[in-house]
């Protein structure tokens, strides 16, 4: 007689919350004018704000993509970070003009490692989502 069928196959287990995985999280922050000074400190102040509300420290920080409103173009939150010592990649990028949208702001979409779920940041009068459709 031959032995019956082996042992039962193990099953992968899920990931464990505690343990890190890629994440991303954005975020935005209004600018009141378009210096560069203003565009660092709202830069910092959206990048400090992230991490803090998420319980993350620098070394957590993969990458950021940033994106500006057309109207700022007296700096990048690049050159901000970079003078922060900051030494993550970072991307810049100007936003998609449209009728509506939100004047002076920058958005950041930060890839980090995180054991759990994030919050996006939103300052000022920035907003989480845009209109589906712009206005007529």
């Amino acid at each position: 007689m031959s032995p019956g069928p082996g042992p039962a196959t193990e099953r992968a287990v899920p990931a464990e919350p505690s343990v890190p995985a890629v994440r991303a999280v954005r975020g935005a922050v209004t600018v009141a004018e378009d210096t560069p000074q203003q565009i660092a400190a709202a830069t910092r102040r959206l990048v400090g704000e992230l991490l803090v509300r998420n319980g993350l420290d620098r070394d957590a920080v993969i990458s950021l993509m940033f994106t500006c409103s057309p109207d700022l173009t007296s700096d990048t939150p690049a050159l901000a970070l970079r003078e922060e010592g900051w030494e993550v990649p970072v991307l810049c990028a100007a936003d998609t003009a449209w009728s509506g949208a939100p004047a002076r702001t920058v958005r950041v979409l930060a890839h980090v490692t995180s054991c759990g779920p994030l919050a996006p940041v939103y300052l000022g009068d920035s907003a989480p989502t845009r209109p589906a459709q712009s206005p007529a």
